[in-house]
């Protein structure tokens, strides 16, 4: 029962993994992201978070993504998802 077990959770993890390789291959490049980031100020487009209007810190960034050659920062995967759903209002609103 155990090796049972243990086979069908090294299968799952398997599948999963294939799964988001397969959907980073898949995402456009001005999609791309970085998460565990060890990004600095500098390279951002902006110090400020444009979801949550948070300004950043190299100890809060905590997710980027690129958007029309410029990366941002973002304290939150939550924050970097609702940026990403509609990038140009968020931009609009600095």
């Amino acid at each position: 029962m155990k090796k049972i077990f243990f086979s069908a959770v090294v299968m799952a993890s398997i599948a999963l993994a294939s799964c988001n390789n397969k959907t980073a291959e898949n995402k456009p490049a001005e999609q791309k992201e970085q998460k565990g980031v060890n990004i600095k100020l500098a390279q951002l487009a902006s110090k400020t978070d444009y979801s949550c209007k948070m300004t950043l810190d190299e100890g809060s960034i905590a997710d980027t993504a690129s958007y029309h050659g410029k990366l941002y920062g973002f304290c939150s995967s939550e924050c970097k998802a609702d940026f990403m759903k509609d990038p140009e209002s968020h931009l609009a609103q600095k």
